[in-house]
């Protein structure tokens, strides 16, 4: 199956996506993962919430707000965490996973029932499409591989591709929006809604 983004990204690009994050904020990070390796969950999450306070750029932050909301079990939250994630660093093997566990998650609650009734196909090429991804960046992950084949058993019998636009990462009217509303928006800046659609590698 051919993976949505298959080129390496400019380097103009990469400038672009991956800005360099506030010391303050990192810091914050940094606190917060010390939090999660004691288990204080509610410790963490205020670090890191405090860290995208100071800098809504830092892909991290994004990333671990998302696990734990999807410790929570606040699937669509996690999920609009990672795609956040995603926008700001388009190479983390880590997030490119967790967004295909929670799209499987999203599939296996049948969150929104109509929704996957009608793209059930669409939504499991897209888990297969992030587990793939992060494979392909980070090499032999076991959640991932996992994962892409517990997908590839989903659409085997289906002759479905990925269509474009994906449905979650990037896209800006899927089912994913009153969660970006809530989860990401109070901690962006005017200047940050300057990009609605997937970056362009190059």
């Amino acid at each position: 199956m051919k993976n949505f983004w298959g080129r390496k990204p400019s380097a103009a690009v990469e400038k672009l996506h991956n800005p360099a994050v506030d010391q303050r904020a990192q810091d914050l990070v940094n606190l917060g993962n010390k939090m999660l390796t004691t288990e204080d969950y509610s410790g963490a999450f205020d670090a890191y919430e405090s860290a995208l306070r100071l800098d809504g750029h830092c892909a991290e932050a994004w990333h671990h707000r998302g696990r734990i909301l999807m410790r929570n079990n606040q699937i669509q939250g996690a999920m609009a965490c990672y795609a956040r994630a995603l926008e700001l660093d388009l190479h983390s093997a880590d997030t490119w996973c967790a967004m295909g566990e929670a799209i499987l998650e999203f599939l296996r609650r049948d969150i929104e029932p109509l929704f996957i009734r009608e793209h059930r196909m669409e939504v499991a090429c897209e888990a297969y499409d992030c587990f793939d991804r992060a494979l392909k960046i980070g090499g032999d992950l076991p959640k991932a591989r996992e994962g892409r084949e517990s997908c590839r058993g989903m659409i085997k019998d289906n002759p479905f591709r990925l269509a474009n636009p994906r449905l979650f990462s990037f896209h800006s009217g899927g089912v994913l929006e009153a969660a970006k509303r809530e989860v990401i928006s109070p901690f962006l800046k005017a200047a940050d809604y300057r990009r609605k659609t997937p970056p362009t590698l190059e």
